[in-house]
């Protein structure tokens, strides 16, 4: 069940969330989908945008060092499962060696004057190799924008996977945002996406107006607000999707040693 904190009128909210959520989700580029099934070590012919970025989701993550080019115009970047090209306007082709955990694939790229592309490899000789379907909305979804909607829209609506984690954010863990006082904050984190919503209030005298890139850390996958102009004693809502990212090791749990069986009996 998601949580509203200081909300009333919640159907009514729902509503109004929903909306104005599919608004900001169009502003954004949308992003094609391809999908590879790979079933051996012949060379992987893509096509990428050859001004805009394209993404390279991979069933494994890709290891330190991982990434290697015959194009020196191709920047390249990996982030766990994931491999960002950025051709820099070149339409000159180039192979690009990708090495993961379970396997190494051999990409024929061919930059075209295309839109922003994702690449999502499924590997038939990884067990876990995208080959089973699952809850994540991300993968079903048809385009980036669209996948973001379904995130934002499963926590408003408290729908998403039973796998992802509800937790409540401390409080000083906030951010801090111009004249908005942060009055609430929670975080549902899944296996690869997690999305924090916080309930802003306005406590000034003015009335005051919020865009999206000013929650844009860089971090951000999406960013989407129920309301854009927030008067006196007002609260509006913003959704923020990030990477989810591994859990912090809690150093207050120490490892007790067993007690010795044969302690206080005799020699």
């Amino acid at each position: 069940m998601v949580k509203w904190g200081m909300r009333d009128g919640g159907s009514m909210m729902l509503r109004m969330v929903m909306a104005s959520v599919l608004v900001v989700a169009l502003a954004v580029p949308a992003f094609a989908t391809q999908r590879v099934q790979v079933t051996d070590d012949s060379p992987i012919q893509i096509e990428v945008s050859s001004h805009q970025l394209t993404l390279i989701k991979l069933p494994s993550p890709v290891q330190p060092n991982g990434l290697m080019t015959v194009n020196p115009a191709f920047e390249i970047r990996a982030n766990g499962r994931h491999v960002a090209i950025d051709t820099k306007n070149t339409t000159a082709p180039g192979d690009l060696i990708v090495m993961t955990e379970s396997q190494s694939y051999v990409f024929q790229v061919t930059p075209k004057l295309m839109p922003a592309d994702m690449i999502v490899v499924e590997d038939l000789r990884v067990p876990a190799g995208n080959g089973k379907p699952d809850a994540d909305p991300v993968r079903r979804a048809d385009s980036y924008a669209g996948a973001n909607v379904e995130l934002i829209q499963q926590v408003a609506q408290g729908t998403l996977p039973r796998s992802c984690v509800q937790m409540e954010v401390p409080k000083e863990a906030y951010p801090k945002w111009m004249e908005l006082e942060v009055v609430s904050g929670w975080e549902y984190r899944c296996q690869l996406y997690t999305v924090r919503t916080y309930e802003l209030y306005n406590g000034k005298p003015a009335t005051q107006s919020l865009r999206q890139t000013e929650f844009f850390t860089g971090q951000e996958l999406s960013i989407a607000l129920d309301r854009t102009v927030i008067q006196t004693g007002e609260t509006a809502l913003v959704y923020i999707v990030t990477y989810s990212l591994p859990p912090k090791p809690d150093k207050s749990t120490r490892r007790i040693a067993s007690p010795d069986p044969d302690a206080g009996k005799g020699n």
